[in-house]
């Protein structure tokens, strides 16, 4: 049995025509080295996803909210609230360490 799954863009491609041609970016990062470590894993060590499952809970709002957005303006309020969801999600996710990890996660407008 196959499922044909048909998306509506139109609008997402409205606001993006409309958008200027600088992006609005946010980076989530953690200012560990070992962080990337932890998220996927070793040959010694098995994986423990903090970042990817942060994004995973707010992917369905940010897509909810983005269908709404209208200017530029609540199309950054969008980005930068997915962002510091992300972010807070991500503390919440992290491994226990020392804390440094968790302490780490930052948002960023500019590559980490």
């Amino acid at each position: 049995m196959s499922v044909t799954v048909t998306v509506d863009t139109a609008k997402l491609d409205q606001i993006i025509a409309a958008l200027p041609k600088e992006k609005i970016v946010r980076f989530v990062a953690d200012g560990v080295e070992y962080g990337l470590y932890q998220e996927m894993g070793t040959s010694r060590m098995s994986a423990r996803p903090f970042m990817s499952p942060a994004v995973e809970a707010v992917r369905g709002g940010f897509n909810q909210a983005f269908n709404g957005i209208d200017s530029l303006m609540q199309a950054e309020a969008v980005v930068d609230k997915t962002a510091f969801d992300i972010e807070a999600g991500a503390k919440i996710n992290a491994p226990v360490d020392t804390g440094a990890l968790r302490s780490s996660i930052h948002v960023t407008p500019d590559r980490p």
